[in-house]
């Protein structure tokens, strides 16, 4: 018997298998406005606040128009995460002071703290590395539902706990330590996977140090292997929730070009592959992609890694939702 499509279905099935075909959204996921009709948000914050690379703030942009194509179920999972939870796209976060670092922080504070009071789970493609920070005290602040610290898993080729720099104190190199202060991360709960580069200073990292976090760098992940390194981030992070912040860095610049703060080496994306699975079971509440440099990614190799990097986190995150009903 053929299958012949209605022409509702026939533009179904491109937007599913062409990415270029309709409007361009995240995860090819529908439009939506109402927090109350989603589990989980995927948001575009097109912030860059970092005098490196400005141009981040275009990242949420072209992921849109690459990660179309991953409107798709997990093959080694078998599952299909938007069959399992309502993934919705909420477009960009309006940002009215883009240009006021530690202000555009508070303004963006406030968007995620709507999504948390509904019980949402956030998503974010940004944007540089400031981006985090506004999400974490949204959902594990004083003000959110969770009201504690949260355990954190954040891959970079920095520790990214620099302090204030030229009088502004909200930026890409800081909100892990900021974090640290307000009482947003559980340093016991905290592993920063794939550091790696050159110092500035031969104490550059001594706060993330001093804070008891776990600094995983890619020196002892290569020494160690992937299954262990696995095994040491799901002893660091055991049971409670837990966020996850990728800064496109820690990739080799073979699989991520388009990056703000290249260093040489990094991981592989079928490594980075291997770790996100690991995360399943762990109660994943909200994660993020940033420090994306689309002019620098002519053939759209980053764009598509950021979209596989999405899709794998969201489904971890989608099977928990599915899992708490």
């Amino acid at each position: 018997m053929s299958f012949t499509p209605t022409a509702d279905e026939a533009i179904h099935l491109l937007e599913g298998y062409f990415y270029w075909s309709g409007f361009p959204k995240l995860l090819g996921c529908e439009i939506e406005t109402d927090f109350a009709k989603a589990d989980i948000a995927l948001v575009g914050l097109p912030l860059a606040v970092n005098p490196v690379e400005r141009t981040q703030y275009l990242g949420p942009r072209a992921v849109r128009h690459r990660s179309q194509a991953y409107h798709r179920g997990h093959r080694e999972f078998g599952i299909n995460p938007f069959e399992l939870a309502r993934i919705r796209d909420f477009g960009d976060v309006p940002i009215p002071t883009p240009t006021i670092a530690d202000q555009a922080v508070l303004d963006i504070e406030k968007f995620y703290a709507r999504m948390d009071a509904a019980g949402v789970l956030p998503f974010t493609i940004g944007g540089d590395h400031a981006c985090t920070l506004p999400v974490l005290r949204a959902i594990a602040g004083p003000n959110s539902r969770r009201k504690a610290p949260i355990g954190i898993i954040h891959f970079d080729s920095h520790t990214d706990t620099y302090g204030d720099s030229a009088g502004v104190r909200c930026h890409a190199g800081n909100g892990f330590r900021i974090g640290n202060e307000e009482g947003l991360i559980d340093p016991s709960r905290y592993v920063l996977v794939g550091l790696n580069g050159p110092m500035v200073h031969p104490n550059m990292d001594d706060y993330s140090k001093d804070a008891g976090y776990r600094l995983l760098s890619l020196e002892e992940i290569e020494d160690i292997g992937i299954p262990a390194a696995v095994g040491e981030i799901q002893k660091v992070i055991g049971d409670g929730p837990v966020y996850v912040t990728v800064d496109l860095d820690v990739l080799t610049l073979s699989d991520a070009p388009a990056v703000a703060d290249p260093e040489a080496g990094g991981l592989t994306m079928r490594e980075m592959q291997k770790i996100l699975r690991s995360f399943r079971g762990m109660d994943v509440i909200g994660g993020d992609v940033v420090c994306f440099v689309p002019h620098l990614d002519p053939s759209q190799i980053t764009a598509l890694h950021i979209s596989a990097i999405m899709h794998e986190i969201v489904t971890v995150m989608a099977e928990g939702v599915a899992k708490k009903r």
